[in-house]
């Protein structure tokens, strides 16, 4: 890595630093997840303003650190504010970062994961300008964790049973100690799951993402992928997802 270098990057989020400064974590596109010291910001005359709120979108110019690089330079690309000024997009926002933070490491290149993340970030600020509500947001968080997992070669089994691979049995529970769905027949811990929250699953991993908020089921079928998408990063990732995205 060179001693400065640019890159495309979205806010994640940031924390205080010192009395003028913060740490912003950036998702770039050619470094992955970068914590940045940013100085001077908190001042009122800083010259980043508002460039480094939640989900905006920037070209950056940062210059490597001992252990934490500097920012040096941002020009805004997309602000996405109507995402962050809606609370329940806001929400499902931050749910998918959380996730996204627990399972990506610093200084990890992730290229399909940035664009996972932007076209994310995207439909969440189109959606809200469309008036989209609730149940969109939370559905299009779930299909950009189910992504996510795939992306990282976590997905489960989902079309047949985990255990005995058959798939003309009834799938009527979920294990990710297994594997994913299991039959009545198969033994192992798990939990149940409706044949609506799993059909679900298969529809917004097969879809593109831009289409995870067309005719969204109810809020049952969501909690049943949540629970899932939760065991699925307790089993891999030693996580409890606390940030349900609704």
């Amino acid at each position: 890595m060179p001693a400065s270098f640019s890159t495309e990057a979205a806010v994640l989020g940031s924390h205080k630093l010192r009395d003028a400064d913060r740490i912003v974590t950036l998702f770039t596109s050619g470094f992955g997840r970068v914590p940045v010291v940013v100085k001077g910001v908190r001042k009122v005359k800083s010259r980043f303003g508002g460039r480094l709120e939640p989900f905006t979108q920037l070209n950056v110019q940062l210059c490597k650190g001992r252990s934490l690089h500097t920012l040096t330079g941002a020009d805004t690309i997309k602000t996405r504010s109507a995402a962050r000024g809606h609370p329940a997009a806001l929400k499902a926002g931050f749910s998918f970062i959380n996730l996204l933070g627990r399972e990506t490491n610093e200084l990890e290149n992730r290229p399909r994961t940035y664009n996972l993340l932007t076209r994310f970030l995207d439909g969440l600020d189109e959606s809200v300008k469309s008036g989209a509500g609730e149940k969109c947001f939370a559905f299009l968080a779930l299909a950009a964790d189910l992504k996510l997992l795939l992306l990282a070669g976590y997905l489960p089994s989902l079309t047949s049973c985990a255990a005995c691979s058959a798939d003309e049995k009834d799938l009527t529970r979920f294990s990710a100690a297994a594997g994913g769905v299991l039959c009545a027949d198969c033994p192992g811990e798990s939990f149940p799951i409706t044949d609506a929250s799993l059909a679900e699953m298969r529809r917004l991993l097969e879809r593109p993402l831009a289409q995870a908020c067309a005719d969204p089921p109810g809020m049952t079928v969501a909690a049943g992928i949540w629970q899932a998408i939760r065991e699925i990063c307790r089993f891999h990732l030693g996580v409890d997802l606390k940030v349900q995205p609704w």
